[in-house]
């Protein structure tokens, strides 16, 4: 994008099938790009246009590769010190390319850099008296107040009073913003405006990929149940029932994002998969991951706890909960992780080969890539084809397994509140539950699976979608994807190992920015963990045969 000399916002209206494209420029300033950041978003305008044109499991890999960050030291912050309009209108464009495509991660690496550039402005005012500026109000980035999209310009407000303030929390201080803007608001179209920022703002959020610089978004329950009322609160004045989509399946997926992962305390332990020696050979020139449909999972109690808390109802308090059908709506097929590092009962029962991974990014990786058939709106540019092939990547929800049925009850109590919250009848509360509980039905198992700490990768796939390269057969989902060739780390005798550190070296020499600590058994690359001083072995395995790699060496 950046040698076209603009920046180009395409702007979407699917109903049914149909779109239509509407263009926004902004001329590219001078010496573009002038500092790490702008180069880093020239490079994923290419990567996404690589993607819509190219799409499948290594253009994927390279997209995700710049926006799955982890380690708070991963970047450098070198070059000149602005924003400029043409940098916003990348930011929209990426924007609703993540909305469009359903890439979640590139969605919160857009919120990550608002947070990152905010923050820098605030520490950039405070030279402003050494260097005799006397201008007011110099933390305030003005082509985000202008130009950034709504979601992201109320996200952008919001952490700027966090961050400057420094006295309430990041969520207590998202509703006094929303709050204060909802007092000011005189038309019917200015509260459309603010419910639909605020709600596209917490899903966004919601599909967090527990990295180090996203813990500002780990709500605890009872912030979270704050920020639901208030969406409930936005819902009603709106006049948007909450049980008529898109509204139905937004808050579905923003609630069981929020409630699932913030199970444990938003546990972010490493993650990893336990495969057998002949996988993990096969897996190199595959590029698959196989995942079982839900009725031949290992456990024959599968999907059976929830539906048996729901027999004894005197835990529930709600007289709107009864008659519960657990039926499932759709096909599901799931993956299974574990965070138990290293574990020699689960490499006795699974597979000696551990392949692990520092945060979820698993989840853009393993969805099944989709392609939507979109059709040119009448009134759209005649220039433009009349259809069009569009790339998506599939649903996928995450969570840690709870293996206490008391903790269960207590997290569906939680559930059942929220759900009350908003303005449905008795019946459309419980059809709604009804719904959500499909995402609820394997995340609960007996507390003898527990020494597995599973973590679930949960599949939906429709039956009159189109995917690529996705195989089905009466077993397995066979999805191609890019997860075993660069894992964060691998553990045990992998027969795959040389070509995996292959694939790592490469990768790491494409996006080195910074020193890092390199460990030659495991191959983990960790840039925190060594800022002060090198440790004297590998956090992760605990070899000593660990080395720092420089520019000069990389």
């Amino acid at each position: 994008m950046g040698r076209w000399g603009k920046a180009v916002l395409i702007l979407y209206e699917r109903n049914g099938c149909e779109m239509y494209y509407e263009e926004e420029t902004a001329e590219k300033p001078e010496k573009w790009p002038a500092n790490a950041r702008e180069q880093i978003l020239d490079t994923l305008c290419e990567c996404v246009e690589e993607f819509k044109n190219n799409p499948s499991y290594k253009t994927r890999e390279v997209l995700l590769s710049l926006t799955c960050e982890h380690d708070l030291n991963l970047n450098e912050n070198s070059g000149l010190v602005r924003v400029t309009e043409y940098e916003v209108g990348i930011l929209n464009f990426l924007y609703l390319v993540g909305n469009a495509y359903q890439i979640s991660s590139l969605k919160t690496y857009i919120y990550n850099i608002i947070t990152q550039v905010t923050r820098l402005q605030k520490i950039t005012s405070w030279f402003n008296p050494v260097i005799n500026c006397d201008e007011e109000n110099t933390y305030r980035v003005i082509p985000y107040e202008q130009g950034l999209m709504f979601p992201l310009r109320l996200y952008h407000i919001a952490y700027q009073k966090f961050t400057i303030e420094k006295n309430k929390s990041f969520a207590e201080q998202l509703i006094e913003i929303v709050e204060e803007t909802l007092k000011s608001c005189q038309t019917e179209e200015e509260i459309d405006t603010l419910t639909h920022s605020y709600t596209s703002m917490l899903l966004d959020i919601s599909n967090m990929h527990g990295s180090k610089r996203e813990k500002l978004w780990e709500f605890t329950r009872e912030e979270l149940y704050k920020l639901l009322a208030i969406e409930a609160k936005l819902l009603r004045m709106n006049k948007q029932p909450a049980n008529i989509r898109p509204v139905k399946g937004v808050l579905m997926m923003m609630i069981s994002n929020f409630i699932l992962k913030s199970r444990n305390g938003y546990n972010n332990d490493y993650i990893c998969k336990y495969l057998p020696i002949e996988v993990a050979k096969s897996s190199i020139s595959n590029h698959q991951i196989w995942m079982k449909k839900t009725e031949l999972l290992n456990d024959e109690r599968e999907k059976k706890v929830i539906p048996e808390l729901f027999e004894d109802m005197s835990w529930i308090h709600y007289d709107w909960i009864k008659d519960i059908d657990f039926s499932e709506t759709r096909n599901y097929y799931v993956s299974c992780f574990s965070k138990s590092i290293n574990n020699s009962h689960m490499q006795d029962g699974y597979g000696e080969c551990l392949y692990g991974y520092k945060n979820d990014r698993i989840v853009d990786l393993i969805g099944p890539i989709g392609l939507y058939t979109l059709t040119k709106k009448a009134d759209a540019d005649a220039d433009l084809p009349d259809t069009m092939k569009r790339p998506y990547i599939a649903q996928v929800i995450t969570f840690d397994v709870l293996y206490d049925i008391e903790e269960a009850k207590t997290e569906l109590q939680y559930l059942f509140s929220v759900i009350d919250m908003f303005d449905l009848s008795d019946n459309n509360k419980k059809m709604f539950l009804q719904e959500i509980l499909q995402y609820w039905i394997l995340s609960v198992k007996d507390s003898k699976w527990k020494a597995e700490r599973e973590r679930r990768y949960v599949i939906f796939l429709y039956d009159d979608y189109e995917y690529i390269e996705t195989e089905l057969d009466d077993t397995f989902l066979k999805v191609k994807t890019s997860l075993f060739i660069t894992p964060d780390f691998i553990i045990g005798k992998n027969p795959s190992k040389w070509e995996i550190m292959r694939q790592l070296a490469a990768k790491r020499k494409a996006l080195f920015s910074k020193e890092y600590l390199f460990c030659e058994n495991c191959l983990m690359q960790d840039r925190d963990v060594a800022i002060h001083e090198k440790p004297e072995k590998c956090p992760i395995c605990g070899s000593k045969n660990i080395r720092m790699i420089y520019h000069e060496n990389a």
